[in-house]
């Protein structure tokens, strides 16, 4: 994980969530109550990588479910981009609650991108856009896709005929509420 997320900019941990608790974040959807995601060794680990040691805290938990023909988004980081070598403020995990699919619209990433301090590129920022390394990430319900977010991703359209439950959570260091603006 600390390799991935330091060189690549994200991780895939599969089978981060067994098929029970996957179920009642289902039944339970689009309402968010599982505090315990925030905790999980997977997330834990993961904000000891990005954050470097640093107190964190979650800052947002918000159920996405882009239907189908929707979802498209333009690249995009979750945070400004920072000076060269500070630190990263930000990380997000997608908690799959169904399948990721190439059809569903799952994310896209440019792996590496979190390293880069200058903005990204207006015309890279358009919804049809592609950035010539971009990939597409894919899982299982019960995987987690968490990412530093300094690292340009989106949303895709789903071109598929269900849904693409997730629960998205944004994590910032606690560094990063004593910053002018406080974040993005």
């Amino acid at each position: 994980m600390k390799r991935e997320l330091e060189e690549l900019g994200y991780v895939v941990v599969r089978g981060a969530l067994d098929e029970a608790r996957v179920e009642r974040l289902r039944r339970d959807f689009p309402a968010v109550h599982d505090e315990a995601l925030a905790t999980h060794p997977a997330i834990l680990e993961a904000a000891r990588v990005v954050f470097g040691g640093a107190p964190w805290k979650v800052r947002d938990a918000n159920a996405r479910d882009p239907r189908p023909g929707f979802g498209q988004q333009g690249l995009h980081a979750d945070w400004m981009p920072r000076a060269p070598g500070e630190p990263f403020h930000v990380m997000t995990a997608l908690w799959m609650l169904d399948d990721f699919t190439p059809e569903n619209g799952a994310t896209r990433v440019v792996p590496g991108s979190h390293r880069v301090t200058t903005p990204l590129a207006k015309p890279l920022a358009q919804p049809l856009a592609h950035h010539p390394d971009e990939i597409v990430v894919t899982g299982r319900a019960g995987d987690v896709l968490i990412f530093n977010g300094h690292l340009w991703h989106s949303g895709r359209k789903n071109e598929g005929a269900g849904s693409r439950r997730s629960v998205q959570m944004v994590a910032v260091s606690s560094e990063s509420d004593r910053r002018p603006g406080g974040g993005p």
